[in-house]
């Protein structure tokens, strides 16, 4: 076939001199007339034959597109289409000229000998393809950016070196030179006097303690602890109680879920197609143990990103890092995606956005498709990484297509095996059965495509609906067997992670972020606003996540303990000291205490990256203990507390109102489920209103574990938590948004887990028989650990006896109604024995009126008793 076409390649390339440079590919060198002919014959061929089933505006039929150049030599699920020079060797020859009908393509009809003739020639050639034209202002800085750039390196604070700072001493005379326990006091002290203000009292033991176990533990002390700290006069009371704190199992469940939001932990990918992640437990259980083991942080970071990479000292210890790289795997994935470039890359940046913010508190991503509009960070230092991160594969199980059902999605050879014997090669038979489902499978599914096409282009019958029903029935049914020979998780542990990709390579700039559009090659990096840090040449033939790992936590990277150091303060002091704890760039906040940032960070990295050591000294400080008192000339002065003249207060967290409510019923499981209600999960589409989101959702509403145990699915988030601003599984939440709307105080009134188990609360009070104003004391101590004021008790006590009256009133009057209705019962009973000798049919009816009557009464009892609501704070 001879279409006319192709000069219009000539124009392209005399247009690239002017408004760029080429693209870097195979083809760049071909002379005009090979590109002459490639538009005249080839791409014709490719848009008339192949563009339905393999292209951009349609879909990637087998893994493979035409429109692409690099998806030609890259190829499909059945390798590289082309090989240029060597049409003899290309797959693409070997389809357009197979013997068999049924497997030619394209399908349905043959090229003719001219137009294979053509392929050939183009191929042998070289495979000419037009070159991709590079705007100008990809791949380098203009020169207004590059002194905005320079002056931002060299002045923003986060990006500095850390400071060695000296700690500030007050004056001798001045009276509060004896106020600060700890060199943080010094500075916070500092900041206090240089802006006129001066610290509250301290907090009373009983505050001190309240606080202290919520924010180590995320729950409320027992009425033991209490009394044994109040009666603790010693000077080491407080350290003690610390310690205790920190060395419950309570503390790793209480951090670890403060890192599972950074991580933006989820059971399933979300997005437009919500799969689970029926493993992802494992990495939650993992992070708790890292915490309550008090973990280095510089090592919990490297085994987050190269765990698979790291020496091990046994095989639970590589188990341990294989699980740990669950990190990069249990972002959201839109596995409906059709194109598997597209799908990649997006998955990549959503690696680089969640370690940038959660490591660097940089938004690295912004510069996917151009160089960072506010920070030093180019498109080159993006993909950068991004090559590191495109040299990794993903195992989580889980393929891309444009629609798919039952099992579709499901690929159980990208899951990491925790078994010893996960080397282990499947015998010559089953290796031969594996291979005969697999390829029923892919009959089945291709036979079900097939009867789906036809029923969309014309057969809309009730008979063709049945077809489609059986032939999807098929293949779901040989999807489940080939996933039962095949599937590792039906064997022995796994887990979701990542490893090293089979191809491990430098990745290219894409053209204002679009996959397809690749421009100069980057060699894989780091990022050059951090250009202090010494730089690690990556090994060869390894993704460098190993190299990444190890510059993310040098010592000398100044982000990496900062931005820690800040989110630490921030959960012990409600605001962190720089207030967008995830984002240190240019359009971030500035540090209140920018030296004891430093200090802190410093001390941070040469105390072992100690989270409970830092912890510790910061709960011991004069400044963590001050009351929450509010004090009007400070508050006019500083109304947000930024400089730590009293301890601010917080609303309890999601979690923490959870776990008190089953503290306070006596309900509360503090043991560890094994595994997660999600892993039962087969790993097929999620629908928010189906029946596994109903079942999961019943489960969490029935457990009595930790809130940090329920299941959590992207969009099936418990009631008990997403009510309360649960953090966005999404993404990278280092601060949880803080509402008050009326869905809470509505949860708190009506929700049956709330009702359930205040009527729990109750039963748990009534055990003693006190009275009311005793019992009320008794709740008081048991839900907000403190006396109540004589108002407060005055104020309970008169609800109690008002509802008493109302509640005694509406049962005497059930009571005359029912004995009034039961008197009328009668006489109809009566009547119709007197009739008719029997009375069925009246006692058929009153017995049902009777029985509505009854329900009506425990409805208006139901009422009448409805506990009221209640929030907590921490302080």
């Amino acid at each position: 076939m001879r279409s006319g076409k192709g000069i219009l390649v000539l124009l392209l390339a005399a247009m690239a001199g002017q408004c760029g440079v080429l693209a870097a590919n195979e083809a760049a060198k071909a002379s005009p007339e090979q590109l002459e002919f490639f538009e005249r014959e080839i791409r014709p061929l490719f848009v008339e034959n192949c563009y339905l089933c393999h292209s951009e505006h349609h879909k990637e039929a087998g893994g493979l597109r035409v429109d692409d150049f690099r998806a030609l030599t890259d190829g499909g699920n059945s390798g590289a289409a082309i090989v240029p020079g060597d049409s003899a060797n290309s797959i693409l020859i070997k389809r357009v000229t197979h013997s068999d009908d049924g497997k030619t393509m394209p399908p349905e009809r043959r090229l003719s000998e001219e137009q294979i003739a053509d392929l050939k020639r183009w191929i042998d050639d070289g495979a000419a393809w037009p070159p991709l034209v590079v705007p100008a202002d990809v791949d380098q800085t203009l020169e207004a950016g590059v002194e905005l750039y320079k002056s931002l390196k060299e002045n923003h604070w986060a990006w500095q070196p850390l400071q060695k700072v000296d700690v500030p001493k007050p004056s001798e005379d001045s009276p509060l030179a004896n106020w600060p326990r700890d060199d943080v006091d010094q500075f916070v002290l500092a900041k206090l006097q240089e802006n006129d203000l001066e610290p509250v009292a301290d907090a009373s033991k009983a505050v001190l303690l309240r606080r202290l176990t919520y924010d180590l533990t995320g729950l409320p002390p027992t009425e033991s602890e209490i009394l044994g700290f109040l009666l603790d006069d010693s000077t080491t009371a407080v350290e003690t109680v610390v310690d205790r704190l920190l060395d419950s199992p309570a503390f790793g469940e209480r951090w670890g879920r403060h890192w599972l939001d950074v991580a933006r932990y989820s059971e399933s990918t979300g997005s437009a197609r919500n799969l689970p992640y029926p493993h992802a437990w494992r990495y939650r259980d993992y992070v708790i143990d890292s915490f309550n083991s008090d973990k280095p942080f510089n090592k919990f970071l490297q085994e987050q990103i190269a765990g698979d990479l790291l020496p091990a000292n046994s095989v639970s210890q590589k188990r341990e890092q294989l699980i740990a790289t669950g990190f990069l795997a249990l972002g959201v994935k839109d596995v409906n995606q059709r194109f598997q470039v597209r799908y990649d890359m997006d998955n990549v940046d959503e690696q680089i956005d969640t370690v940038s913010r959660s490591v660097l508190g940089l938004t690295v991503s912004c510069a996917r498709c151009h160089d960072h509009k506010f920070d030093p960070i180019t498109t080159r230092d993006y993909y950068a990484l991004a090559g590191i991160f495109a040299s990794t594969e993903l195992c989580d199980a889980l393929r891309n297509q444009m629609g798919g059902g039952g099992l579709a999605y499901y690929v159980p050879a990208r899951l990491i095996s925790l078994s010893e014997s996960a080397t282990n090669e499947p015998d010559a038979e089953l290796k031969q059965t594996i291979e005969l489902k697999r390829a029923e499978a892919q009959a089945a599914r291709a036979a079900f495509i097939k009867v789906r096409d036809r029923v969309k282009q014309k057969d809309r019958g009730a008979e063709h609906a049945k077809l489609l029903q059986k032939a999807r029935q098929e293949m779901q049914r040989a999807q489940a067997e080939l996933v039962a020979l095949t599937d590792p998780a039906k064997s022995g542990p796994v887990a979701l992670g990542v490893r090293d990709s089979a191809k491990v390579s430098d990745t290219e700039i894409r053209i204002r972020g679009e996959a397809e559009q690749r421009g100069p090659i980057v060699p894989r990096g780091f990022l050059s606003v951090l250009d202090h840090v010494p730089d690690r040449s990556i090994e060869q033939g390894q993704s460098g996540r190993y190299e990444l790992a190890k510059w993310l936590t040098d010592a000398s990277n100044p982000l990496t303990a900062r931005v820690a150091v800040n989110r630490i303060w921030q959960h012990l002091f409600a605001e962190g000291m720089v207030r967008t704890v995830d984002n240190f760039g240019s359009t971030g906040d500035e540090p209140s205490h920018p030296e004891l940032l430093d200090y802190l960070a410093q001390r941070f990295i040469n105390e072992g990256w100690s989270f409970k050591k830092l912890i510790r000294r910061l709960v011991l400080t004069r400044a963590y203990q001050l009351s929450s008192e509010g004090v009007e000339a400070s508050i006019a002065t500083d109304p947000s507390n930024r400089f730590i003249w009293r301890h601010a207060p917080r609303r309890l967290e999601a979690e923490e109102i959870r776990d008190t409510i089953l503290f306070a019923a006596n309900q509360l499981d503090r043991s560890r489920p094994n595994g997660s209600p999600a892993d039962e999960l087969p790993v097929r589409e999620i629908r928010n209103n189906g029946p596994e989101a109903s079942k999961l959702l019943t489960v969490a509403a029935a457990s009595s574990y930790r809130s940090v145990y329920l299941p959590l699915l992207r969009g099936i988030v418990p009631n008990s938590l997403e009510v309360f601003d649960f953090a966005e599984q999404s993404l990278v939440t280092g601060r949880r948004t803080n509402t008050t709307v009326a869905p809470q105080a509505l949860f708190l009134l009506n929700d049956s887990f709330v009702r359930s188990h205040s009527v729990n609360v109750v039963r748990r009070l009534n055990a003693s028989e006190k009275d009311h104003r005793a019992k009320v004391v008794d709740a008081y101590r048991l839900i907000l650990n403190r006396q109540p004021s004589s108002d407060e008790i005055q104020r309970a006590a008169d609800f109690i006896d008002e509802f008493l009256v109302e509640y005694t009133s509406i049962q005497s009057e059930l009571q005359a109604d029912a004995e009034k209705f039961a008197q009328g019962i009668q006489e109809e009973i009566d009547v119709e024995t007197e009739n008719s000798g029997t009375a069925p049919a009246a006692v058929e009816k009153n017995e049902k009126a009777a029985k509505q009557q009854g329900k009506k009464g425990v409805q208006e009892l139901t009422a009448a008793a409805a506990p009221r609501g209640w929030s907590g704070c921490r302080d």
